[in-house]
């Protein structure tokens, strides 16, 4: 019987086999604990065969004692390829064969552990990118193998490719740093007196609110988790309610949410997405101008569709790199960053446009007081929007074509006449993400004329989905932005925290000091223009236009204004940027197109033209608005 000692050193050679084999050296702990316990202590004697050539494949050898030897027949007679020696492992092509490619037979007495081929399938399943980096090692294995038969000389090394993008590296100092400094400026201010014109309990609100602030600004933790602490704080120090804190999961506009974002999902899964984004560069000039417009246009198209904005920037940012490398422009070229721009704005400042455009117009709705949110359906919403709608669309086409005026050059139509083909007909999953695509859209438009709760209509698309077989379970699970769910539902609760503790009223007063008179809508709406743009240049889109809508929104009455206008205001400055780094929609196109299509000095420009043309957006709306009596 061994003794415990060396029981575990077998276990630590087991884990340094395991690390050892080029595939499996950038998983986690966890996951290496795991094939330790699957795996299956076996011994051989000499001359035993291990595998045979033809066989099953149906497991991986770590060799941890002793030597084998591979052969493969060869019109019936045995050839040797090598021997393997301890510590080693073999037998990798039986994670992805069907039969094994060789016979491994014992040349001395061998010990080694056995691990089954389903528990790498069920990791590959829980990680896909491992999938991806076991092709990468045995296609090396493969031409290493090749280069050595014909006496070809072997490629340097490369460098391990880690299975996902490496994060931005923080220290737990850094986040612990963060994270006190989150609680410390609340904790400081607690006992102070309140601010005149605010209650105690108002005072505590927001300052909870501020850590939050300071939480989303410095990121120890993700956005998510930073709503759930604020809300388990007003919870925990009684200043408000479960009910409130937490009933924005209850509201009919956080349902809608789960609904657009599972569509998109669905649409994203079939190829409905991808299809629909080919059909706009086929319809426009195979041009640098044609495809521009294409781009801004197509998303133009597509954002009433498909409410999640980074569901639309991720179907477009390989689409817009595929596109610059077709038109034969160069890296990082004024050229490149004109179409990458144009897929960007195309795909993002046009969600404040329509209802459906982006998930933050449902949070609107959520905050306005029934009256007035039953006058911004779908179409009552884009009628309200149109005028700046038309001012970002032909300002994006604008500030596309002007990063790169002068570019002159033509792709060929081939390579997408050729993706069409391959696409082929309509497929039943795209057929079905259609149809309740058309049941959500259709139903938001009709909503306010036949009094259907909006959250209804978003079950009755999901259910169309689920349905079809267009939305199975992972699907559901893995293709919503779960984070962005609950992120949303916290703060739709928060809208009735700050008006329980008077925040509301408080911030509208603040903002009339500032305006020196509620009558004064046009003053009031540069106020809010001049808080957004500012804490633009503090926090992130999402935290920013999330605080923005939930502070200002519920104020609007005290500042004698609409509660939609304020929160479409709030959501047209949310998109604008004059800090790269402060905009994930960039970093989510750089990221999907390796930095290949943009500089920040160019991110910088585009982000200032596009803060003018919001801003020309927003002043062009104010006298339509008071035509229509918004204002």
């Amino acid at each position: 019987m061994s003794s415990p000692g060396g029981h575990l050193d077998e276990l630590a050679e087991q884990e340094q086999l395991l690390r050892s084999v080029t595939y499996l050296r950038n998983l986690g702990k966890v996951d290496i604990a795991r094939l330790i316990g699957a795996s299956e202590d076996v011994h051989f004697a000499p001359d035993t065969v291990i595998v045979r050539e033809g066989a099953p494949a149906d497991s991986l050898y770590l060799l941890g004692r002793g030597e084998v030897e591979l052969s493969v027949s060869v019109d019936g007679v045995e050839r040797s390829i090598r021997t393997i020696a301890a510590p080693a492992t073999f037998g990798e092509f039986g994670l992805l064969l069907a039969h094994r490619t060789a016979t491994v037979r014992a040349v001395t007495e061998v010990q080694a552990w056995r691990i089954p081929r389903d528990r790498f399938e069920r990791l590959l399943g829980e990680r896909p990118a491992l999938g991806l980096a076991m092709a990468r090692a045995l296609a090396s294995t493969i031409d290493r193998r090749d280069r050595e038969r014909v006496g070809a000389p072997l490629p340097e090394p490369a460098a391990v490719r880690s299975m996902s993008p490496p994060a931005p590296h923080r220290s737990r100092v850094a986040r612990a740093g963060s994270i006190a400094i989150a609680i410390a400026l609340p904790a400081a201010l607690w006992f102070v007196a309140p601010p005149t014109g605010l209650s105690s309990t108002g005072w505590h609100i927001a300052l909870i609110l501020v850590g939050g602030a300071i939480a989303w600004l410095l990121e120890p933790v993700p956005d998510f988790a930073v709503a759930l602490g604020v809300a388990a704080a007003w919870g925990a120090t009684g200043v408000a309610s479960p009910t409130h804190a937490f009933g924005g999961f209850a509201t009919s506009a956080w349902v809608v949410v789960v609904a657009a974002l599972a569509l998109t999902a669905s649409m994203a899964s079939s190829g409905l997405l991808f299809r629909t984004a080919l059909m706009f560069m086929r319809l426009f000039p195979p041009t640098h101008r044609g495809q521009v417009a294409a781009l801004v246009l197509g998303g133009a198209v597509v954002t009433p569709l498909v409410p999640a904005v980074f569901g639309r920037v991720a179907t477009m940012a390989p689409i817009a790199r595929e596109i610059s490398q077709a038109l034969g422009h160069a890296r990082q070229s004024r050229a490149s960053a004109a179409i990458a721009f144009a897929g960007v704005l195309g795909n993002t400042v046009l969600g404040p446009i329509f209802l459906s455009g982006i998930v933050t117009n449902f949070l609107i709705i959520g905050l306005l007081p029934q009256h007035e949110a039953t006058r911004f359906g779908w179409l009552g919403w884009l009628t309200a929007s149109a005028p700046a709608g038309i001012v970002l669309l032909v300002g994006s086409v604008i500030t596309a074509i002007a990063v790169d005026p002068h570019a002159a050059s033509q792709a060929s139509r081939i390579v997408r006449e050729t993706q069409e083909r391959t696409l082929g007909r309509l497929s039943r999953n795209e057929v079905v993400s259609l149809a309740a695509l058309g049941v959500f859209v259709v139903g938001l438009i009709v909503q306010q004329f036949v009094s259907v709760d909006i959250g209804v209509i978003g079950l009755i698309a999901i259910l169309v989905a689920v349905a079809g077989g267009a939305l199975d379970r992972q699907s559901f699970r893995m293709g919503i932005d779960w984070a962005t769910v609950v992120l949303f539902g916290v703060l739709v609760g928060s809208g009735a925290v700050l008006h329980s503790g008077g925040v509301d009223r408080w911030i509208a007063g603040m903002i009339t000091s500032i305006t020196g008179s509620t009558g004064n809508p046009v003053l009031a709406i540069a106020t809010l223009v001049v808080l957004g743009v500012g804490l633009r240049l503090i926090l992130p889109m999402v935290p920013a236009g999330f605080l923005l809508i939930v502070t200002l929104v519920p104020a609007a009455p005290q500042l004698g204004l609409s509660g939609w206008a304020v929160g479409f205001v709030c959501s047209v400055v949310a998109f604008t940027w004059l800090l790269p780094r402060q905009y994930e929609v960039l970093r989510m196109v750089r990221e999907a197109t390796a930095g290949e299509l943009f500089t920040d000095r160019q991110a910088v420009l585009v982000g200032a033209a596009m803060t003018i043309v919001a801003l020309i957006a927003i002043a062009v709306s104010i006298p339509y608005w008071r035509a229509i009596g918004i204002l």
